[in-house]
């Protein structure tokens, strides 16, 4: 008897949840949210990274997290590669940000600076990490396009030194 008032109570509750389900007229928004591909060029600020060569194409992600860690801006992850005629990778810069919003620009969007603190792992002689910061301005030229202007800076890896300053635009999804 206590098997058959079991089973009828989770056919009763799977029953339930079903109709209630169908209620719910919400789709899965499956887009990508909260995610900016950037694309520009970094200048080495380090002989270590200027004999290599003068100029570096820099591509960037960021994904901006739920909740920011202080009010007013925005919390996120941002990973970039500084590449050599894309044949390699000479740094990958990765990073822990903060986004501060300074005001609207003359078009009523947005302008911010940004602060950051993670690793930059070299690949210039030898391969090796090091403690870095990242921080810049940068501006809201649409809804969704972002220019930016942004410095690297990072401790010794291996003899070489991962910094740089930055010029991208992006797209924030």
């Amino acid at each position: 008897m206590t098997r058959k008032l079991t089973t009828a109570a989770i056919i009763a509750t799977i029953g339930a949840c079903s109709a209630a389900n169908a209620q719910v007229s919400n789709q899965l928004n499956t887009s990508p949210n909260n995610i900016t591909i950037r694309g520009g060029i970094a200048l080495p600020a380090d002989s270590s990274l200027s004999n290599v060569s003068s100029t570096f194409t820099n591509l960037g992600f960021e994904y901006q997290f739920g909740d920011s860690l202080f009010k007013g801006g925005d919390t996120f992850l941002s990973v970039d590669a500084f590449f050599n005629n894309f044949d390699h990778v000479v740094a990958w810069p990765i990073a822990v940000n903060q986004r501060f919003y300074t005001g609207t620009n003359a078009a009523g969007h947005r302008s911010y600076y940004f602060i950051g603190v993670g690793m930059t792992f070299l690949n210039v002689t030898t391969s090796g990490g090091a403690i870095a910061a990242r921080g810049g301005l940068g501006t809201e030229l649409g809804p969704n396009i972002v220019a930016e202007l942004g410095g690297y800076i990072s401790d010794r890896a291996e003899g070489a030194r991962g910094n740089a300053v930055t010029f991208n635009i992006g797209y924030r999804f």
